[in-house]
């Protein structure tokens, strides 16, 4: 089986059907769905339930709720196919060839993963697209570490599970598994992904339809559990690995400056203020970034310090979406 694609789904009764029928739709049929439900209260199990009996290639998992990572890691191991895609339950994918294209690329080159841009789906008239800026970098390389830094610093690798279609056994043999309990599940698992790595392709269509602004999402507002977490996956990056390459001090640099504009109302905490200080140097990575945000986030930072730049940079998100 060429491809397994994950999707957990908790409380996305609105959303879920036509999900999975973004996935049905696919031109290439080899491929299974592994539907998990992660303890959902509305009616979202019964829609898997219908879904997978007509369905022969759903495998459905109903678990207790553990989260977004338990939901994920679940699929992970109830997976089959040659390669992992995941697709959370309100999201979907809008080409039916999608999984045809990817498949030509694995005939052809025979990638350990490939990278595509998300877009941003606001309704079916509001749609922002984006496409990777592929000026500076190789479409596709044999040699994934020694392109690690140009691809982090052009916004192409990031922390995102769902831009991504990888090899399951470089996941598997390497037991690389979500963080429970966290959120930002993405940072260390992709950080750990790219240790194992050794080529890429880059599918530069944004067909995966990235779901703003539903009613009961997440929408960026940072809470205390987001900084306590910025900080234990900076420390588990840090401490956990033999060697930090100077990509990965620009991966956990771009982590560090995304969270800056937010932390105004948390200065008072003097424990956030002094974990903020004691990463503060990670920020000097950016300095000379290709990412723009980044950059004007770091000069910010670097000549305003925390509070003035965290309400200046505020004001910028609201005025202009710079950030």
């Amino acid at each position: 089986m060429r491809f397994s694609v994950i999707v957990p789904a908790y409380n996305v009764q609105d959303y879920i059907v036509s999900c999975v029928d973004s996935i049905l739709k696919q031109s290439f049929k080899d491929y299974e769905i592994v539907l998990v439900n992660d303890g959902s209260t509305d009616a979202t199990f019964a829609h898997c339930e219908e879904l997978s009996k007509k369905n022969g290639c759903i495998k459905l998992v109903n678990k207790e709720n553990g989260g977004l990572s338990s939901a994920r890691n679940e699929g992970i191991r109830k997976a089959e196919g040659d390669y992992l895609l995941f697709l959370d339950g309100d999201d979907f994918w809008r080409d039916d060839d999608f999984l045809e294209n990817l498949n030509c690329i694995i005939e052809t080159h025979s990638p350990d993963t490939i990278i595509f841009p998300y877009s941003y789906y606001y309704g079916k008239d509001r749609i922002k697209e984006y496409q990777f800026n592929l000026s500076e970098i190789s479409s596709s390389s044999n040699n994934f570490s020694d392109n690690l830094y140009s691809l982090i610093d052009n916004g192409i690798w990031y922390p995102s599970a769902c831009n991504k279609c990888i090899r399951r056994d470089i996941v598997a043999i390497n037991n690389i598994s979500f963080p429970l309990n966290m959120t930002s599940e993405d940072v260390k698992w992709c950080f750990e992904l790219s240790q194992h790595i050794a080529s890429y392709y880059i599918y530069n269509q944004g067909v995966y339809m990235y779901r703003q602004n539903r009613e009961g999402s997440i929408s960026y507002k940072l809470k205390m559990k987001n900084l306590e977490d910025l900080f234990l996956n900076i420390e588990n990056v840090l401490s956990g690995s033999k060697k930090i390459r100077d990509a990965d001090y620009l991966y956990l640099s771009h982590y560090y400056l995304e969270v800056i504009p937010y932390v105004k109302p948390f200065l008072k905490n003097p424990n956030v203020k002094r974990m903020l200080s004691k990463y503060k140097w990670l920020s000097k990575y950016s300095k000379n970034t290709r990412n723009s945000k980044k950059r004007i986030i770091y000069f910010c930072l670097t000549y305003m310090g925390f509070r003035l730049s965290s309400l200046l940079l505020s004001i910028l998100v609201k005025l202009y979406k710079l950030i």
